[in-house]
C-alpha cells in the first residue's frame, strides 16, 4: 500500500494508518481551509472529511491489486460508515484525541 493510499484511508475512516502530519495536509487540502487538530474531535468535521475524501477512497477500493486492501476486509475492520455511526467516534484519531490527558 502507497504512503497515499494510507494517508486516504487514515482520512476517510479515523484509522490512523501514516504519519499523522502527511493526514493533516492531506485533510487540509481536502477541506480548502486549515483544520485546527483540535477540530478532529468534531464529529461535524469528520463527517465533512469522510464526505471530501470519499472519491479518493473508493477509488483505492475499486483497484484490483494484491499488495491494495480490499474494501470488505477494511470494513471488516473498522465497520460499516452506513451502520449509523461516526467512523472515527469508533476507532481511530477521535478517540486518541478525546482521551488525551489534558495539558497541565
Amino acid at each position: 500500500m502507497t504512503k497515499w493510499e494510507k494517508v486516504v484511508i487514515s482520512a476517510y475512516t479515523g484509522v490512523l494508518m501514516c504519519d499523522f502530519d502527511d493526514l493533516h495536509k492531506y485533510i487540509e487540502d481536502k477541506l480548502g481551509r486549515p483544520v485546527w487538530t483540535h477540530e478532529l474531535a468534531s464529529r461535524a468535521v469528520w463527517a465533512e472529511i469522510a464526505e471530501k475524501t470519499k472519491e479518493d477512497f473508493l477509488a483505492i477500493c475499486q483497484r484490483e491489486s494484491d499488495d491494495v486492501i480490499s474494501r470488505s476486509a477494511l470494513l471488516k475492520a473498522v465497520g460499516d460508515p452506513d451502520d449509523g455511526m461516526v467512523w472515527p467516534t469508533k476507532h481511530g484519531v477521535v478517540d486518541l484525541i478525546k482521551n488525551a490527558p489534558a495539558a497541565n
